[in-house]
């Protein structure tokens, strides 16, 4: 790359936030099927009477639905400037070779996201549009929380955004999508490297193709695939705390040990090329932690919204 070239990219980095997308919205969508499954019948009427009156602007006048919902903050960033979340949607907790220790910085971010939308699900002082609100984000945070480099930084990389890479290839870009390692890690579950170069296994539906509801198509379909991969009996993470702190730390150890590829570049501007072998690791990883955070999030609603 030319001295230009990097002054470039070095330029970009210092400006740009970081991404609020965590999984991409197939990932999201994901989350909350696997949710879904999870929920008493009497969670379930209270989440979907909430989140359909969700602001659908952005989405061509749809209505969400408790799968969709989690969806919802990424579409509203189409507010641009006027988005106020921006902070919420990660942790940064500094990257070590073993990580630890692994501390959770003060306000704002996703922990806190989590425990402030819970706080006003219980309110019963609340009002509708601030539960539907609340909903909404939760359901988006607790996908968020389980993307390993949503709460891990390294060299101040912010959270792999800043690490450029090659070798993946990517389908559905957006505008505002780089071809970095944070981008891969949201689509990380569709990408397989059984071959000799790395392959997108399945293309996320478009907006307008959505499910209309729980259950209903590639979504629901590709959450039975990964439920059966990763039962709940199979998971000893379920067994501990139950606390958006406790997953932050567990996602930044996954994002320390595995996100990165290995090694140091030879350069900070250095593309990186991603091998098979990552792909296929990481895939395995990323549905592993979409389980969980379905099955934490159908947890968490049974007690908040129905218990």
């Amino acid at each position: 790359m030319s001295a230009f070239g990097r002054a470039i990219v070095v330029a970009f980095a210092a400006l740009a936030p970081w991404a609020a997308q965590a999984w991409d919205a197939a990932g999201h969508m994901l989350v909350g099927q696997i949710a879904w499954e999870q929920m008493t019948p009497a969670a379930r009427v209270r989440a979907a009477e909430l989140v359909k009156t969700l602001d659908a602007r952005f989405i061509e006048g749809q209505s969400y639905n408790f799968v969709t919902a989690g969806c919802w903050m990424d579409d509203m960033r189409a507010l641009g400037r006027d988005y106020p979340w921006s902070k919420l949607h990660y942790v940064t907790i500094p990257w070590t070779a073993t990580g630890l220790p692994a501390e959770i910085p003060p306000a704002p971010n996703v922990v806190t996201g989590i425990e402030d939308t819970i706080r006003t699900l219980r309110d019963p002082q609340a009002t509708p549009a601030q539960r539907t609100e609340a909903l909404g984000m939760l359901t988006h945070f607790l996908g968020d929380i389980h993307q390993p480099l949503h709460t891990t930084d390294r060299n101040n990389d912010r959270g792999g955004n800043a690490l450029l890479i090659s070798g993946v290839p990517f389908s559905d870009l957006m505008s505002k999508q780089g071809r970095n390692l944070h981008t891969f890690w949201d689509k990380a579950f569709r990408f397989d490297g059984e071959g000799p170069a790395i392959v997108e296994v399945w293309a996320g539906p478009s907006t307008a193709k959505r499910p209309s509801g729980p259950g209903e198509g590639m979504i629901a379909e590709q959450a039975k695939k990964i439920s059966a991969r990763f039962p709940r009996e199979k998971l000893p993470e379920l067994a501990g705390a139950t606390d958006g702190a406790a997953w932050a730390k567990e996602s930044h150890l996954v994002g320390c040990l595995h996100a990165y590829p290995a090694g140091e570049p030879s350069d900070p501007m250095e593309i990186r090329v991603l091998t098979p072998a990552f792909a296929k690791a990481a895939q395995e990883i990323a549905n592993r932690r979409i389980a969980l955070a379905g099955y934490r999030l159908g947890d968490l609603l049974n007690r908040v919204l129905a218990p």
